[in-house]
C-alpha cells in the first residue's frame, strides 16, 4: 500500500500524526484498527528511524567535506608587531652654531598582510578515493536507514498479529467458559432430578474452573500484547481503545529459489551493506598503495610589509611581493609503515569478501526454510479449518446425545476440549504463517516497498 503526501508540507504531516494519536486517545478507532494505520504511526514517529535519518544527513555532509582534498585552499594572514631592543643614544654636534642634538631609539614597528593559495596537484589518487569513500559511507547510511525501516515495519506486523492472536485466543477462552457454565447449569438440573450422578456435576465444575483459569491467562496475554504493539509503534499504552482487525488469510505467493537469490542480492539492505564494505576495502587498499607514490603540491602567495598601516597600504599597491612554489615529495623509506598499511588493507578487503559470501549463504538458507514453512502452511491451514468445523459439529451432536441420556459427561467435555484446542491451533497457525510471510519479505528486502512514505 502506498501513501502519497504533498511534498514540502511538514505541517500536514504533523497534523495528520497528531490526529491519529488523538483519535487513539479519544477512542475513535474503538471499532477496529488497521495494520496500515499502525505502520504509518511507527514510520512517522519511531525514534530509531529519526536517528537513522540523522546518520544519513551526517554522511551527506561527509561527502561535501571529502572534496576538500581536491579543491584549493585560500588563506589570508595579517600581523602587527613591535620589536624592542636596548636603548641607544646618538649625539651630533654643530661646531659653527655650538649646538648638539640627541636621539634615542628602543623599538621598531612592523605590519604585514598577505594571501596564499595552495593546491594539491597529485597525491597518488588519495583525494579522489576519499571522495569515493565518503560516497560509499553515504550509501551505507541510506541502506542502514532502509534496514531500520524494514525492522520497524516487521516488528509492528509481528506485534499487530500478536495482538490479534491474543484477542482471538481470549475470545475462544471466553466462549469455552460460557459453554462450561452452560454445561454446569444443565448437569446441575439433571442432578437435581436424579438423572445423572454427582460425579458428572463435579467433572463439569472442574472443567468450568479450568476454563476460568484459561480466561485469566488469555486476558493477561492480551494486555501484554497491547503494550508490545504500542511500544513498536513508538507510543505508550495509556488504555487507548485499539482492536486489531482480522482479515481472511490468503495463501501467499512463494517465490522460487532463483527469485529468492536474485532478491537477496539486489534488495536485501544488509547484504548490500556488506557489498559496500567490500568496495570500501578496495578503496582503502588503493589509498594505501597511493602512499608509495610521489605527491606534488603548489602554492601562490602575495604579501606586503610596512612600518604602520598607511605604509602597509602603500606597500600593498606598489611594493608587494608575489611567490610561486612547487613541492615534490617522494617517499623513499619509512620503515615498515607503508607496507604494513597496504598489507592490512588487503587483508581487510579479503575479510569483507568472505563475510559477504557467508552472509549470502546464511540468508539464503533462512529464506529457504521460510519458503518451505509457507508451503506447509498453505496445506495445514485448510486442514485445521476442516478440523474446527468437525469439532463444532461433534460438540453439537454430543451435547444433544447427552441431553437425551445416550452420552456421558466425559464425552461432552472431551468434545468441548477438542473444539477449544482446534480453534487455538487454527488461530496460532494462521498468525504464525502471517509472521513468517512478513519475515520472508523482510529478508528479501521487499517489505518496506509495500509501505512507501514520500519524504517531506
Amino acid at each position: 500500500m502506498n501513501y502519497v503526501r504533498p511534498t514540502n508540507n511538514k505541517f500536514y504531516k504533523m497534523m495528520k500524526l497528531l490526529f491519529i494519536i488523538l483519535s487513539l486517545l479519544s477512542g475513535i478507532f474503538a471499532q477496529g484498527y488497521g495494520l496500515d494505520d499502525c505502520i504509518e504511526i511507527a514510520l512517522d514517529g519511531k525514534k530509531t528511524l529519526l536517528s537513522a535519518k540523522l546518520n544519513v544527513a551526517s554522511a551527506e555532509r561527509g561527502v561535501t567535506g571529502s572534496f576538500s582534498g581536491l579543491l584549493p585552499s585560500l588563506n589570508a594572514s595579517t600581523s602587527a608587531g613591535r620589536t624592542h631592543f636596548p636603548e641607544t643614544e646618538n649625539i651630533s654636534y654643530d661646531l659653527q652654531n655650538l649646538t648638539s642634538d640627541t636621539t634615542m631609539s628602543s623599538y621598531y614597528d612592523n605590519m604585514s598582510a598577505g594571501l596564499s593559495l595552495n593546491q594539491t596537484i597529485f597525491d597518488g589518487g588519495r583525494s579522489w578515493n576519499q571522495v569515493k569513500q565518503a560516497r560509499s559511507n553515504l550509501e551505507i547510511a541510506k541502506l542502514n536507514q532502509r534496514s531500520t525501516k524494514i525492522q520497524v515495519i516487521q516488528n509492528v506486523i509481528k506485534s499487530y498479529y500478536g495482538l490479534l492472536q491474543a484477542q482471538q485466543l481470549y475470545d475462544v477462552a471466553e466462549q469455552n467458559l460460557e459453554m462450561s457454565e452452560q454445561q454446569v447449569s444443565l448437569v446441575k438440573k439433571q442432578y437435581d432430578l436424579g438423572v445423572v450422578k454427582k460425579t458428572d456435576l463435579l467433572k463439569a465444575e472442574v472443567a468450568q474452573g479450568q476454563a476460568r483459569v484459561d480466561v485469566l491467562t488469555r486476558k493477561t496475554n492480551h494486555q501484554n500484547a497491547r503494550r508490545v504493539l504500542f511500544n513498536d509503534m513508538g507510543l505508550q499504552d495509556f488504555g487507548q481503545s485499539i482492536m486489531a482487525v482480522d482479515q481472511e488469510w490468503v495463501t501467499p505467493v512463494v517465490p522460487s529459489s532463483s527469485e529468492v537469490l536474485n532478491l537477496l542480492k539486489t534488495q536485501n539492505p544488509t547484504l548490500s551493506i556488506s557489498q559496500s564494505r567490500i568496495n570500501l576495502g578496495e578503496l582503502s587498499y588503493k589509498m594505501a598503495k597511493g602512499l608509495r607514490l610521489p605527491s606534488l603540491n603548489s602554492s601562490v602567495s602575495y604579501s606586503a610589509n610596512g612600518k604602520d598601516s598607511d605604509e602597509l597600504m602603500e606597500s600593498l599597491k606598489d611594493d608587494w611581493s608575489l611567490g610561486l612554489n612547487f613541492s615534490l615529495s617522494v617517499p623513499i623509506y619509512t620503515g615498515n609503515t607503508l607496507s604494513t598499511r597496504q598489507h592490512q588493507a588487503k587483508l581487510s578487503k579479503q575479510q569483507s569478501e568472505y563475510d559477504y559470501i557467508t552472509l549470502l549463504n546464511d540468508l539464503r538458507v533462512q529464506a529457504e526454510l521460510i519458503r518451505e514453512s509457507l508451503k506447509n502452511y498453505s496445506e495445514i491451514i485448510p486442514l485445521n479449518q476442516a478440523v474446527v468445523a468437525s469439532a463444532e459439529e461433534d460438540l453439537k451432536l454430543v451435547r444433544e446425545r447427552y441431553s437425551l441420556g445416550s452420552a456421558t459427561i466425559l464425552e461432552v467435555l472431551d468434545a468441548q476440549v477438542s473444539l477449544r484446542r482446534s480453534n487455538s491451533t487454527l488461530i496460532n497457525t494462521i498468525h504464525d504463517a502471517r509472521m513468517q510471510e512478513a519475515s520472508l519479505k523482510a529478508l528479501l528486502g521487499t517489505l518496506d516497498l509495500e509501505y512507501q512514505l514520500e519524504e517531506n
